[in-house]
């Protein structure tokens, strides 16, 4: 997926496709971490880096809303 698909995807429905990301971000983070770094993986730090994920994505979301009412 591109930005340029990412656009179209939130321009299409955006409370869904937010919703679809916060349904499987933590499980998806969770599970990169276990394979990616496993040394370092916790539950906590993987709910916090998906948190963080999350946030910056809502800002994403917020800053293309707004350009489009602009």
């Amino acid at each position: 997926m591109t930005f340029s698909d990412f656009d179209e995807a939130i321009a299409a429905a955006p409370t869904a496709s937010l919703d679809r990301l916060t349904a499987v971000l933590p499980g998806a983070v969770d599970e990169a971490m276990r394979k990616a770094l496993p040394d370092v993986h916790t539950p906590m730090k993987a709910k916090e880096l998906a948190d963080d994920i999350f946030l910056r994505l809502r800002q994403l979301y917020t800053d293309k809303a707004t350009e489009v009412t602009l």
